[in-house]
């Protein structure tokens, strides 16, 4: 048993081509490469998110236990199990899909196929791979094209950080490079916290010794955003002036991945 074609296609058609989740605006599929993902609100395999043993292999990948999002939020979800409960990811879905399109269109039937196809060479390539995988993030508006190379030189374009590590996620990376360069901003005007001063707070903090930040697995990544803002951001000076004039510190993870201010 598997997701059923008839399923995907109903999937997307009343996702209007976006991520679930709330004030996300990642699309799923852009200019025919799906960039989205297929998520289980109750796991479907042992000791995955979420899992239900009660629940047949229909029931697991039935309409009403799959919901369409971006890959980061996937793994946001995923690696946040106590917050994002099978209740809440199903709310979610529910107030995602109200307004979506029931009608299956050409467009929308074709588009669907290429999400069941994503999932389907994924499993063959992680089959085989010996453990390198290539994983890609978007989010906001993209079109340029997504080109991915793969053959002998395989490790030329492995990545260089563990699959389930911040580094590897773009958007991840992108929001705590972000963080890190307004808390070098915020503290310019203090000789004695440089940006080697301030990374050593995270490393300490996250004891990585020798390696960066991007090596933080992605199941801390909020742990890391809240102390970023709490430790290095909030108690600097500018800091401090955003605090007495009742301004905000920086942009939310949301705000920053669609671009706003």
């Amino acid at each position: 048993m598997s997701v059923q074609v008839s399923t995907v296609k109903r999937l997307y058609a009343k996702s209007l081509n976006q991520c679930a989740m709330p004030k996300c605006t990642a699309p799923i599929i852009i200019s025919g490469i799906s960039v989205g993902e297929i998520c289980h609100i109750k796991a479907r395999r042992k000791k995955g998110p979420r899992y239900d043993s009660e629940l047949s292999l229909k029931e697991k990948d039935s309409y009403s236990n799959l919901l369409l999002l971006c890959r980061t939020c996937h793994k946001l979800i995923d690696s946040d199990q106590l917050t994002y409960t099978p209740e809440l990811l199903s709310e979610i879905k529910s107030i995602h899909e109200t307004n979506g399109d029931c009608e299956i269109t050409p467009e929308v039937a074709r588009d669907a196929v290429l999400l069941l196809n994503i999932k389907s060479r994924t499993k063959k390539t992680s089959a085989n791979s010996n453990g390198n995988g290539i994983a890609i993030a978007v989010g906001g508006n993209v079109n340029a094209p997504i080109n991915i190379n793969s053959g002998r030189d395989s490790n030329k374009s492995q990545s260089k950080y563990p699959t389930n590590s911040i580094g590897a996620d773009a958007n991840m990376a992108g929001y705590v490079d972000y963080l890190f360069g307004l808390a070098v901003d915020y503290w310019k005007a203090v000789d004695a916290m440089n940006p080697g001063r301030l990374g050593k707070k995270i490393k300490t903090k996250f004891r990585l010794k020798t390696r960066t930040r991007y090596y933080i697995p992605v199941q801390r990544f909020n742990e890391l955003v809240e102390f970023m803002i709490e430790e290095l951001l909030a108690i600097s000076p500018v800091g401090k002036r955003h605090a007495r004039n009742g301004t905000r510190l920086c942009r939310s993870f949301e705000e920053w991945r669609s671009g706003l201010m």
